[in-house]
């Protein structure tokens, strides 16, 4: 029988984001449920900065990394900026690894992964800014579209 090893604590999550010590960076920790770490980064020395949201819910496998401010969509004059998820609430939620090839599993270091990763999708991003054209690879998902229920209502 194969052992699976269980994916890091909220604790052990907050303990590895830490070791980066990233300025303008805090974490929030509600009801033990769910870690909150925003963070400030740049692509690179002449780029402009960025506050993100890194959330990890507990039972929940993969992490959500949105970029807060300043708005993506308006930096790209109301553009969907490419590789991102449509999501409720505020920011641009980014696509940062394809799940059907396994890029990211559980055990994985966020510092090493997710920080870095979000890191260079803004680089590409700033790029696509520039140029119209999107050189960070990949390969995007269609997100599936809204049904209608009854007036007014809409399911995900």
């Amino acid at each position: 029988m194969r052992r699976v090893t269980p994916p890091p604590s909220l604790a052990a999550r907050a303990l590895d984001l830490e070791s980066l010590r990233l300025p303008d960076s805090s974490f929030t920790l509600c009801s033990g449920k769910e870690l909150r770490f925003v963070f400030v980064v740049s692509p690179g020395p002449y780029a402009r900065r960025y506050r993100c949201l890194l959330r990890l819910t507990a039972g929940r496998k993969v992490p959500e990394l949105l970029v807060l401010e300043p708005d993506l969509s308006v930096l790209a004059n109301g553009k969907r900026p490419p590789h991102t998820y449509l999501h409720d609430g505020p920011g641009t939620k980014l696509c940062l690894w394809w799940p059907k090839a396994r890029e990211w599993s559980t055990g994985m270091r966020l510092s090493e992964t997710y920080i870095p990763w979000a890191v260079e999708w803004l680089g590409y991003f700033e790029e696509w800014l520039a140029t119209g054209k999107w050189t960070g690879g990949g390969e995007h998902p269609p997100s599936a579209p809204r049904r209608r229920y009854g007036i007014g209502r809409t399911a995900a």
